[in-house]
């Protein structure tokens, strides 16, 4: 069994509906994905959506993504919901790759049906625009000579502005990003409401409480790892060559694979 830190218990009380675990429960709690999209995207049908959370998807460079919320629908249309807190300032390049995660390796170019990738963020991703604070942004490929063609590629790419100016939304939308951010709702809101009860029970939940908490010691041992990392990529170098193999060899636990695969993946003589 598993005993968890009064520090672990604390982040669990104060995680919010933003944290990405937090958010992948909310979504997929009774409706809440498909009104969510119904309200981003009113032209399509949401009867039927099956939602997958947490899928990993293979690059290629075969290496896996963790998506936050994956949803296909009746016609096979993709929908990829993501989380941003951290404005890291590559939201453009993101949306870019995660829309290329979707395109299923394989298929024919006539079988590629319409994806969504919809990107929510804590901040304004688009700083440069003449409005800034716009709510919802719609991305697409156009030519550049004739601006009105657009190249309708079946991808669709959308920013929802959690910190741009809501009085320019619908109330349904209103109050669901204020609840999002855990605000005062300023309006009668559906979409919002039913975010707040999601949270609720997701917070009075025993078994995600536990799988929260184990989420983020995995977290915070991956930090660790990544610090060490860090710092091994620093030191090893400097060390006589002869020196190099027992350093790694110590610092991977004196595991031989991971000692051999570091060093010669950061081009380390040894």
């Amino acid at each position: 069994m598993v005993n968890y830190s009064e520090r672990d218990r604390q982040r669990w009380l104060q995680a919010s509906p933003t944290h990405n675990k937090i958010f992948q429960w909310i979504m997929e709690y009774g409706t809440m994905c498909q009104d969510f999209l119904k309200e981003i995207i009113p032209e399509r049908d949401f009867s039927h959506l099956e939602i997958i959370s947490e899928k990993s998807l293979k690059n290629v460079n075969h290496k896996e993504i963790r998506l936050d919320i994956l949803a296909t629908d009746k016609q096979g249309n993709k929908y990829n919901i993501e989380m941003q807190v951290a404005d890291e300032h590559n939201v453009v390049e993101r949306l870019l790759y995660y829309q290329s995660l979707l395109v299923a390796g394989g298929d024919k170019y006539q079988d590629i049906r319409q994806s969504y990738v919809i990107f929510l963020c804590l901040f304004s991703p688009l700083k440069d625009v003449q409005r800034p604070d716009r709510v919802i942004s719609h991305l697409e490929r156009r030519v550049t000579e004739e601006l009105e063609y657009s190249l309708k590629d079946r991808t669709h790419t959308i920013l929802l502005n959690l910190d741009g100016d809501l009085r320019t939304v619908n109330p349904n939308l209103r109050g669901f990003i204020q609840a999002l951010k855990q605000q005062p709702q300023t309006t009668t809101s559906d979409l919002g409401n039913q975010l707040i009860q999601a949270f609720k029970d997701i917070k009075a939940d025993q078994g995600k409480e536990r799988s929260y908490m184990m989420l983020t010691k995995a977290e915070q041992d991956e930090i660790r790892m990544k610090e060490r990392l860090e710092s091994a990529k620093r030191y090893i170098p400097r060390l006589r060559i002869e020196e190099r193999w027992d350093a790694a060899m110590e610092e991977f636990d004196y595991d031989a694979d991971k000692a051999k695969a570091f060093l010669e993946e950061n081009n380390i003589e040894y």
